[in-house]
């Protein structure tokens, strides 16, 4: 439950990032960006594409040290990508464009904030990682570089990739903006904060204290 709860408020933020039209996140703008060169085929849909590319490089990196269980990310990619479409939804239902800068920034909070917070709950269990978070993890052991350093670079190269994809289609910048930047240092920040208020008390909530004892 704290897991599908985490996925769905990740969702929510990515979705809120859309709405502000400031820019999304790392970790969405590849399938943001293809989404809007072939509307037909929605965002939730590229991100479960990309997410099993992910688990695909990890078997790479890896070789005969993968093991079966990270196949298991996949079925997370599949709930998670359809989060993202339901959230687009509700939120294209229920809110409205923001029309001036200052809403567009509380937007932006507001799904910066969705964001670490699902991040903070869909860890919390200890089941299958988003493929993600998997392949940062999986390229900080295997080239023995601290787990920091190479999600930033991971976030770097994504929005790069995203960058190229949306100038050749576009010609422009489409769904990169200062959001993203904002979210690549602020979600991190966010998160740190969410645990160190709240991880004893979810610990207990999902019983991982009387487990460890």
């Amino acid at each position: 439950m704290v897991y599908c709860a985490g996925l769905f408020i990740m969702a929510l933020g990515v979705s809120l990032s859309v709405l502000s039209n400031l820019g999304v996140s790392p970790m969405s703008s590849i399938p943001y960006v293809m989404s809007q060169i072939v509307p037909s085929i929605s965002m939730g849909s590229f991100t479960t594409g990309l997410f099993c590319c992910y688990v695909a490089i990890q078997a790479v990196l890896l070789g005969s040290k993968f093991h079966p269980v990270r196949l298991l990310q996949i079925l997370g990619s599949f709930l998670f990508g359809w989060f993202v479409d339901i959230t687009n939804w509700l939120t294209g239902l229920i809110l409205s464009q923001p029309q001036s800068y200052l809403l567009q920034l509380f937007w932006l909070a507001v799904g910066m904030l969705c964001v670490a917070m699902g991040i903070f709950l869909y860890i919390a269990p200890m089941l299958p990682m988003l493929p993600g978070e998997g392949v940062m993890q999986v390229i900080s052991d295997k080239f023995h570089i601290p787990l920091h350093w190479a999600k930033m670079g991971f976030d770097i190269t994504v929005t790069v990739i995203a960058l190229a994809l949306s100038l050749g289609f576009f010609h422009g910048l489409n769904g990169l903006r200062e959001g993203t930047i904002l979210a690549a240092l602020g979600v991190g920040k966010c998160l740190g904060v969410f645990v160190k208020l709240w991880q004893p008390h979810l610990d207990r909530f999902i019983g991982k204290e009387k487990a460890a004892a």
